[in-house]
């Protein structure tokens, strides 16, 4: 009986503290309305972007989760003029946004949903939506970096974010995000998915070993249906392998024929970085490649050297002893 008694005693605190499973975390307080609660970040500088955010709910308690980042489309901004709850409408009442947190997604693939919101005329490149290819700037638009940013401060509020599973799209001029962040910042995203946007065909290199599907329908003027084709054209010639999906009927707005696909959902929380050891840094990669790098020249004296070391070694180690 006294054995018992404290074996009871003992478990008390392993009741009492036990962290809550991912279902009673997803308890919604009340402003998480329509799936997303509505946050606000503010960097260092103090310059801050409202988002939303869906917190995975599911019954199986899994240890971690993927993210999703969502770049939005050019009507979705929103405006100083109205109030942040017509701000809020304008972009998380949207279909494509409500279908992450759809019960067809969510079920199958509990994730993590980012959606940041741009406001008035900011745009996350800055280039006009209807240029096409464009040649990247050396600096990101700042929305986009603040886009960054918030995945990076998500993953320090909630440790079950995996961060191999960290995946970006977005529509429109929100597709034009998606290139330009994944070529600044080629090895943080394990997959993404440019919808109707445009890139810096220059900068293809950087993304060989990234898995890339990108869309676009036929018809599409803005951009130009070019720029997806431009793109994934100079991915292939550097020896990537990136899918491609153009819809032969159809122009710009092809968001819900995508995010609705089943084959593209399986294909994307597929996907998962793999670990650092065994990937080049995409930086190392451009170096290679880029004839007008101005450190090329000297990386390879410094390897040849080395080359030359090591040879000079394996003679001496076979080198016969001398005998009286």
């Amino acid at each position: 009986m006294k054995l018992l008694l404290w074996v009871s005693l003992a478990l008390i605190p392993l009741l009492t503290t036990a962290p809550l499973s991912t279902g009673e975390r997803c308890t919604s307080p009340p402003d998480a309305e329509n799936g997303y609660l509505t946050e606000t970040y503010t960097d260092a500088f103090g310059q801050s972007m409202t988002y939303y955010l869906h917190i995975p709910c599911d019954e199986q308690d899994q240890r971690s989760y993927p993210l999703v980042l969502l770049l939005h489309g050019g009507g979705e901004r929103g405006q100083s003029s109205t109030s942040p709850e017509q701000n809020r409408s304008t972009l998380v009442g949207d279909p494509y946004v409500q279908q992450w947190t759809s019960a067809e997604v969510q079920d199958q693939w509990p994730s993590f949903i980012v959606v940041p919101q741009l406001m008035d005329s900011q745009q996350w490149v800055n280039v006009p939506s209807a240029q096409g290819s464009y040649h990247m700037s050396q600096q990101p638009a700042r929305p986009l970096l603040l886009a960054k940013e918030i995945v990076e401060a998500l993953q320090r509020t909630y440790p079950d974010i995996d961060p191999g599973r960290l995946y970006i799209t977005g529509i429109s001029i929100g597709g034009y995000g998606v290139w330009d962040a994944i070529e600044r910042w080629p090895d943080f995203f394990a997959a993404a998915a440019p919808v109707s946007g445009g890139g810096d065909p220059s900068g293809a290199i950087r993304l060989t070993h990234l898995p890339i599907w990108a869309f676009q329908g036929a018809n599409d003027g803005d951009p130009p249906a070019s720029a997806s084709r431009a793109m994934i054209q100079a991915i292939r010639a550097f020896g990537g392998h990136p899918l491609h999906t153009q819809f032969p009927q159809a122009g710009h707005d092809i968001w819900l024929q995508v995010y609705t696909s089943r084959a593209f959902l399986s294909w994307l929380f597929a996907q998962k970085s793999p670990p650092d050891r065994y990937r080049l840094p995409a930086q190392w990669i451009t170096l290679f490649h880029n004839p007008d790098t101005p450190l090329k020249k000297y990386v390879l004296i410094f390897l040849l050297f080395f080359l030359a070391l090591w040879l000079l070694c394996l003679t001496r180690g076979t080198r016969k002893p001398y005998r009286r």
